[in-house]
């Protein structure tokens, strides 16, 4: 008899011990459920203002590109009336005066176009008589890759769409409001002439224009 007492208590101690893992396992999982819940509140405040943001700045892009595009817009109409501009000044001036580089021209054609098969091109302005062509290209800004374009490319075409010219010789001629010095020094240097308009005057530096 005398060992139930001392085992009584142990057993209490055992519960006792027990029941503080219990209460310590309890307020463990509590805690973790606690910080869980704040983890959560915290990714879905997170989440909330991202896709605030998110909306905001296709919001501003959007904005932004239409922006973008009514500028382009306005940028490309102006260049078109000022294109427009600068080609019937030219053609007025030409068809009047019909001479380019000292040679007198019988026929002064505004926009000719011309198409055949896979080829096809359009010319600006184009005068010729029985033995000599002349192309012009009027630009309201050139830039100076074209005068390549025009001795090459335009050139060539000339000569396939219309091979009634064939044995013609071909000038060619820049129109522009103004030049800049490096479509100056290649314009000469490929022998194009240039034109501009000088107060009423069409003034034309052609000293330096050559036959392809």
């Amino acid at each position: 008899m005398e060992t139930t007492v001392p085992t009584q208590v142990m057993f209490e101690s055992v519960h006792a011990t027990l029941d503080r893992i219990a209460e310590r396992q309890e307020a463990f999982e509590k805690l973790q459920e606690k910080r869980a819940a704040e983890a959560e509140k915290r990714r879905e405040e997170y989440d909330k203002r991202r896709e605030k943001e998110s909306a905001e700045w296709h919001a501003s892009w959007k904005e932004l590109k239409e922006y973008q595009a009514n500028v382009s817009k306005e940028i490309g109409g102006i260049a078109s009336n000022n294109g427009y501009f600068a080609e019937e000044y030219f053609i007025n001036a030409l068809q009047k005066k019909k001479t380019f580089a000292g040679i007198r021209y019988d026929h002064v054609g505004p926009n000719i176009k011309a198409f055949d098969g896979t080829l096809q091109d359009e010319f600006d302005i184009v005068m010729y008589n029985g033995s000599s062509i002349a192309i012009i290209e009027v630009k309201y800004r050139v830039h100076p890759d074209f005068l390549t374009t025009l001795t090459t490319k335009k050139v060539q075409n000339f000569r396939k769409l219309f091979p009634k010219f064939a044995k013609h010789k071909i000038y060619l001629g820049i129109a522009s409001m103004s030049f800049n010095a490096e479509v100056i020094i290649g314009a000469k240097k490929l022998g194009i002439g240039m034109l501009k308009p000088q107060g009423d005057t069409l003034e034309c530096d052609t000293e330096h224009i050559k036959a392809y």
